[in-house]
């Protein structure tokens, strides 16, 4: 079925980049990114457990959207249709990147090619057979201008009984790479870092960090100044709400520290 854009899609289309009637075609997008879905297994058992990774693969120069908030464009969306033998969690998404335009329009995005993580575990009813994942995108790719797409691809393995051995996919130490950067779950009661709730705001300490950022996703309380609360040299990070009762610091965080970078993901409410 073609991607049809919605009405959210072309507000969104005019304020990222100007686009003629004669060049807003459903599906140009594709021509500047694809996906590509694989997974950790060739062969797995019933009650085992594996990863569909699906790669976000963007032209050089062009960027999509991660599913938090930005000022303009929206996340990147998967429809992924599997049997009733496999159950899908809840996807591990790459960290974007802050990417300020001029009129101090801020998005958080992707570029290049990047990796979005879905574990999954065979039900532990499930019959030897083959087994294959469908995986549908629908997209907003940008660059001097921004164009809809959609793509589509799909992978099997295949479910064993448990006296055949398991076997590991061409792609799984990449996986298994792309899984060990995943975000932790920040924890204030961590040593290395702190949380401080403020009168209107929240400030972020770690202990060792040289650089944060901020990325917030949908359920945060809006922010005062994203482009200058978002980020801060040094170990602490304040944020200013806009609102000051139920304030709510939630999405993805990176911090750059002398041994590398570190990212965590964050949901805390003012006490």
């Amino acid at each position: 079925m073609p991607f049809v854009p919605s009405q959210n899609l072309i507000g969104a289309l005019a304020m990222t980049g100007a686009i003629s009637s004669t060049q807003a075609q459903p599906n140009m997008g594709a021509e500047h990114l694809s996906i590509d879905a694989k997974t950790s297994v060739s062969t797995v058992h019933p009650g085992s457990s594996g990863f569909l990774a699906i790669d976000i693969i963007a032209a050089d120069d062009w960027h999509t959207y991660w599913p938090g908030l930005s000022d303009t464009g929206f996340g990147i969306d998967f429809e992924i249709a599997t049997p009733d033998s496999i159950e899908l969690k809840d996807p591990i998404w790459p960290t974007p990147i802050r990417y300020l335009q001029k009129g101090d329009i801020l998005d958080h995005t992707y570029e290049g090619t990047v990796t979005v993580l879905f574990p999954f575990v065979v039900k532990d009813d499930a019959q030897p057979a083959g087994v294959t994942i469908n995986v549908e995108s629908n997209f907003l790719v940008c660059k001097d201008l921004c164009l809809p797409g959609s793509d589509e691809d799909s992978v099997s393995f295949v479910i064993v009984p448990e006296d055949e051995t398991e076997t590991s996919s061409e792609s799984e130490s990449e996986i298994q790479r792309v899984y060990e950067q995943r975000p932790e779950q920040f924890r204030p009661t961590d040593p290395a870092v702190r949380l401080q709730w403020i009168k209107d705001a929240a400030a972020v300490l770690f202990r060792d960090a040289t650089r944060i950022e901020f990325y917030p996703d949908t359920e945060c309380t809006p922010i005062k100044d994203l482009i200058k609360d978002g980020v801060a040299e040094g170990n602490r990070l304040e944020i200013y709400f806009s609102e000051t009762e139920n304030k709510r610091l939630s999405g993805r965080i990176r911090v750059q520290t002398p041994q590398g970078e570190m990212f965590y993901d964050i949901d805390e409410k003012a006490p």
